[in-house]
């Protein structure tokens, strides 16, 4: 277990340098939640934010040759995939935080002016966490295959799935009658909105995991 905290050690201490992308990107997300007079949309997009600063640890290591630094550490593959994920959840753990008190400030800050209510709020709480696990989960396994710098391109496949399925969606024709199920659902029971959230998250990352295990334990370093 020691071994893989010092591997998300290692990966947390090379992430120091994207500090300055982090704050520029939060920024963002304000002013987009300010223009939308949505709280919410400065929420997911926090998150989505944040499955770039956790995809960015291959490049900055990748860049710096520090990746080459794991074939001499006493490190066993499995425990290096282990601290990867461990720093993608702690970064991930971090952001929800931030957007889920980001957002409430807002909320506070905007008034009657926020196009939000407590359903909304926490339900895009718990779909921004699910996204960016989602996100990551297809993200790391391919840098893991291919290297930052020949898989980027393909990290962007979870925004065109998503796409996709809600087209499949809409074209069966009682997508209204069935978003107005959940919603109603929710409405009654809106402390499972986070809760689903977080455990579905949690599902697609440590399937994830598994996936990049068995890639990675084959690859020469």
């Amino acid at each position: 277990m020691n071994r893989i905290l010092n591997a998300a050690k290692l990966d947390f201490y090379a992430g120091k340098s994207m500090l300055a992308m982090v704050a520029a990107l939060t920024v963002i997300a304000v002013i987009i939640g300010l223009v939308a007079h949505g709280p919410a949309y400065a929420m997911i997009f926090m998150m989505i934010f944040g499955v770039t600063l956790a995809g960015s640890i291959f490049n900055v290591n990748e860049k710096s040759r520090s990746d080459r630094l794991y074939g001499v550490l006493p490190l066993k593959k499995t425990e290096m995939i282990a601290g990867r994920y461990l720093y993608a959840l702690i970064i991930g753990a971090v952001y929800i935080v931030a957007a889920s008190i980001l957002g409430a400030v807002m909320w506070k800050v905007m008034g009657s002016n926020a196009d939000l209510n407590l359903l909304g709020y926490w339900a895009a709480a718990g779909v921004g966490f699910t996204y960016y696990c989602f996100a990551v989960g297809v993200a790391y396994p391919l840098y893991f295959k291919f290297t930052f710098a020949k898989a980027y391109v393909f990290t962007m496949i979870p925004m065109y799935l998503i796409a996709v399925l809600f087209l499949i969606l809409t074209k069966k024709g009682n997508l209204a009658s069935t978003l107005a199920q959940i919603v109603k659902f929710f409405t009654a029971h809106i402390y499972l909105a986070p809760i689903f959230g977080i455990l579905g998250g949690l599902i697609l990352i440590t399937v994830s995991a598994l996936i990049a295990n068995l890639i990675y334990t084959r690859k020469e370093i």
